[in-house]
């Protein structure tokens, strides 16, 4: 439909509105209209039904309040809810909050806004006042880095309507898709989806290892061809390279949704001063970082979004962190659709929903397989629990520390609001917990965005509540700058008589704040490491798991050190974010419609190759096992 056509459908369906323009602006098609009225709120969904597009109503600026004046009523409506205030030249205005509500409230409050000033609202919820106060630096570098990049954010919009909405030259042709990494290994996920119009990358990330950093086979992506990157969560083996990709070139949009915006940012900026700090050089800078977040475009789940001329691109829960989705593309006029899980737990968990399983087609499943070996079974989340319990109460009555290591994001909290219940419940003694590294950071995000976790934790955030802290046990530890400071930091954990839980990442031991801790804990056989996560190859909590007790770590405190381990060790199955085995073939037996392909990736040779006979033999489903550098014709 050429955009003479949209603009005489939108005037049609708005026949009552007095509009004064219609224009793209990025995916967006942007209706400007002379007065805020209820009516052009009510029948924006219609428009976006008909025409299949994201729509915005924005009111033409010669009828907007004064930015003072609608400073004012925002402050009325609002009170002391609100934390900070930003307008934008295009008529949006960016209402950050003191504290979280509810969905519908933020629907109720931006309509208002709209219709008293003619600002176009855009609501965050904000963190809970109880509680323990978190350190919130990365959360406002986000905004701020945003809001000063307007310029640059106005000319990606320009530049992307100009792409996105046009007519597909080519409307028939191939449509491959290339793996760049996490083919028959864990780590460097990046899939490149390409149409005779278009080229796609589904993340772009890291393989974890102790020092060295592999990357994806980006020598073979033409970045100046490369039209959009879709980020399903912001784990480093999914987000680590794409600063990289901006530090080379790449000048257009990445996808994703608004908790991972803020995660991918305190990740990545904490990756640029770990290897600083270590005195070893980057492979991006922070400014490539900053490229990331305002090069972004954020959805939520179940929002259909043109990110090219053949593909439109639809996010859905994945279960696995917060913010995580499964990306879903639909290319061409119904030619052929690709679901990437990414990482995905298909199993409710203390925090999250499952992931969903039922869409309007599905022609090939691209599926994560961690934990696809025919042993790989996780016990029930109750007894991953009681065992959790019973290795703290046993540590603790002998006066040692407990160590977990935690991914920074999704196992750090999920052990977290796990241990405060049962702190709660006298499951387990009072000692302190004290939390460090990204996990600090990010529990902010959780508090933020109530509505992507399960209903039960969503009503205690509501209620004011921070569910993360009720034990009254927390100790936040907001890492010291200054080498010197740091190690008197730690050192006054991890030497003190008092028994405790400590909770840091990185969850393999592959570097980052818990080897601080462990290099001092490790010695002293009280003590005890417990893992609630995947272990990958190459790493130091894989080395330990296959029996290793003697090893040189790399720490900021400690330097690099020679450890000889005498703590106990102990791996507790069960909390894992990713589905097991019985869940990858139950999302393989209750996906909707059924895959006619399915390409499996993500996971060892032997567990991958274990779960695709599986797959074929129990539901006859065509399942290829791809390599690296590996291009696929689909279609």
């Amino acid at each position: 439909m050429s955009f003479i056509e949209v603009e005489n459908k939108v005037r049609s369906i708005l026949s009552g509105v007095d509009i004064v323009k219609v224009s793209y602006e990025g995916p967006n098609l942007c209706i400007y209209v002379k007065r805020p009225t209820e009516t052009v709120l009510d029948m924006a969904g219609e428009v976006a039904k008909t025409l299949k597009k994201r729509v915005v109503i924005r009111v033409d600026a010669s009828s907007r309040f004064p930015e003072k004046n609608a400073a004012k009523i925002i402050k009325e409506l609002l009170g002391d809810a609100i934390d900070d205030v930003k307008f934008e030249n295009n008529g949006d205005v960016y209402i950050y909050l003191a504290r979280p509500l509810r969905e519908r409230e933020i629907r109720e409050i931006s309509r208002e806004i709209f219709l008293k000033t003619g600002w176009r609202a855009v609501v965050e919820s904000g963190v809970p006042k109880d509680g323990v106060k978190l350190p919130r630096h990365e959360i406002v570098g986000v905004r701020q880095v945003y809001h000063q990049a307007y310029s640059q954010r106005a000319e990606l919009m320009d530049l992307l309507a100009k792409y996105i909405h046009q007519e597909p030259v080519l409307k028939e042709g191939p449509i491959t898709v290339t793996f760049l990494g996490a083919a028959m290994e864990v780590g460097r996920s990046a899939i490149l989806v390409s149409t005779t119009e278009s080229n796609v990358l589904l993340d772009c990330g890291l393989k974890p290892s102790q020092y060295d950093e592999d990357f994806p086979m980006l020598d073979l992506v033409d970045i100046d061809r490369l039209d959009a990157v879709v980020l399903t969560h912001a784990h480093m083996d999914h987000v680590g390279c794409l600063p990289f990709l901006f530090k080379y070139g790449y000048k257009g949009p990445v996808y994703m949704t608004d908790p991972t915006k803020y995660q991918a940012f305190i990740l990545l900026t904490d990756y640029v001063e770990l290897k600083e700090r270590e005195g070893l050089q980057p492979s991006f800078s922070k400014a490539d970082v900053e490229a990331v977040i305002y090069h972004t475009i954020t959805l939520d789940y179940e929002e259909v979004t043109d990110i090219a001329p053949d593909i439109k691109l639809t996010f859905y829960d994945a279960g696995h962190e917060i913010g995580s989705a499964m990306a879903h593309l639909h290319i061409g006029n119904g030619r052929y659709n690709i679901l990437y899980t990414g990482d995905f737990k298909y199993g409710k968990t203390r925090l999250l929903n499952r992931a969903v399983s039922k869409f309007k087609r599905v022609e090939m499943l691209i599926m994560e397989s961690t934990y696809g070996g025919k042993d790989d079974v996780q016990p029930p989340r109750h007894e991953a629990e009681n065992a959790l319990a019973k290795h703290i109460s046993e540590t603790v009555s002998k006066g040692g520390k407990v160590l977990i290591p935690a991914f920074s994001t999704g196992r750090g909290q999920e052990i977290l609001y796990i241990l405060n219940k049962m702190m709660d419940g006298g499951l387990v003694p009072r000692v302190p917990i004290y939390v460090d590294g990204m996990i600090v950071e990010t529990l902010n995000v959780y508090l933020m965005y109530p509505h992507y976790l399960n209903p039960e934790v969503a009503e205690e955030i509501y209620g004011g509540v921070n569910p993360f802290t009720t034990s009254g046990n927390v100790v936040i530890v907001d890492r010291a700058k200054r080498v010197e400071d740091r190690i008197n930091q730690v050192a006054k954990i991890a030497q003190s008589e008092e028994p405790a839980i400590i909770i840091a990442p990185h969850g393999m031991l592959n570097g980052g704040p818990v080897l601080d801790y462990f290099a001092q804990l490790a010695p002293d056989d009280k003590n005890k490491l417990v893992f609630v996560s995947y272990q990958a190859e190459g790493t130091i909590g894989r080395r330990i798991l296959n029996g290793e007790r003697e090893f040189v770590v790399r720490s900021l405190v400690g330097g690099e050190s020679k450890i000889n381990m005498r703590m106990e060790v102990v791996s507790i199955p069960g909390f894992s974010g990713h589905s097991d085995r019985r869940e990858l073939m139950k999302y393989v037996e209750h996906i909707e419609p059924k895959p006619k392909k399915i390409a499996l990736i993500h996971g060892e040779p032997s567990k991958i190759i274990s779960l695709a006979t599986s797959i074929e033999l129990k539901y006859k489903i065509t399942t290829v096992i791809p390599k690296v550098g590996e291009r696929i014709r689909v279609l």
